[in-house]
């Protein structure tokens, strides 16, 4: 293995060892990853582009190594993996201020159309319409995701309904790179990893964290203080940022684990358990906003 570091990388490690399908490396006194590379292996020149502007940003993303053929991927027992050198190798937990950071710092950077992923509604109702599709299947195989997925399925064309509404909104909105999901539990090694980002609303990020801290026992709701505090959203966004957290990504995510990895069914009932306390969540989150903007901000009525 470190002979195939030295052939496509001109490194010979010092250390080296695997965790989680990853490779950890060290080589004069620099660390890096040979991270598995698990999306369309056509995002990968779009995703080392971008991650050369972001460092021009004096953010501190880890940086793509291209191998000595020029490709951005390298294949292990044919597996496309990347190499990566590491600027911050820490298992500390990612913060708001973390993720508002890189979203900030990259406010409409120029990035390959590829990876853009604003376009919320089509992408939702895509996903609303393979969903119901799986309802048939999914119904004696797993009971329990058959009996719950109608509820979160109508939420989520709430959510789909309310951003198109917030779409024809006229204001600003602002773009950034932004990860396909983050978590309470992310640490500072996945914050940095460019093999994860997109280009979205600078909105999602928080939203999804937010999301997740809800579901592990935080409060939710003064993170949301938090971001509006130290965040200057404009209208436009403020409404979008109420759309996402009305989707339910966090039910969905566990069903794709659940029907596609083996997920015990039990994995629901900490979603299951609180989805009441989640619609007063949401419920409050909507006064908070209204009280910011001092304006009209539009709402779900079987929520308010």
């Amino acid at each position: 293995m470190k002979n195939m570091f030295l052939y496509y990388y001109h490194i010979y490690p010092d250390t080296l060892y695997i965790k989680d399908d990853n490779y950890f490396l060290k080589y004069k006194n620099n660390n890096y990853m040979f991270a598995l590379f698990n999306r369309p292996e056509s995002d990968a020149l779009a995703l080392y582009n971008l991650n050369s502007k972001i460092l021009k940003r004096d953010v501190l993303v880890h940086k793509i190594i291209m191998n000595s053929n020029g490709n951005v991927l390298s294949y292990i027992d044919n597996k496309p993996y990347v190499l990566l050198e590491i600027f911050i190798n820490s298992n500390s937990l990612v913060t708001l201020p973390d993720i508002c950071n890189i979203n900030n710092k990259t406010i409409n950077i120029e990035c390959d159309k590829q990876i853009t992923r604003y376009n919320w509604d089509k992408l939702w109702e895509m996903k609303n319409d393979y969903f119901e599709l799986q309802i048939n299947e999914i119904g004696s195989k797993f009971p329990n995701l058959s009996k719950y997925i109608n509820y979160y399925l109508g939420l989520a064309e709430n959510a789909i309904s309310y951003v198109k509404n917030a779409i024809k909104i006229k204001g600003d909105v602002y773009y950034s790179v932004s990860h396909r999901r983050i978590d309470y539990n992310s640490n500072l090694l996945m914050l940095y990893n460019p093999l994860d980002y997109v280009y979205d609303y600078r909105i999602r990020d928080a939203c999804e964290y937010i999301k997740n801290a809800f579901f592990n026992g935080k409060d939710a709701l003064d993170l949301v203080d938090v971001f509006f505090k130290n965040n200057f959203l404009t209208y436009k966004e403020a409404v979008l940022f109420y759309g996402r957290l009305l989707y339910p990504s966090y039910f969905f995510d566990l069903q794709d684990e659940i029907v596609n990895k083996n997920l015990d069914e039990k994995a629901l009932e900490k979603i299951i358990c609180k989805s009441k306390e989640y619609e007063f969540f949401l419920k409050k989150v909507h006064e908070y906003i209204s009280k910011i903007y001092d304006t009209y901000i539009p709402a779900i009525d079987w929520l308010i």
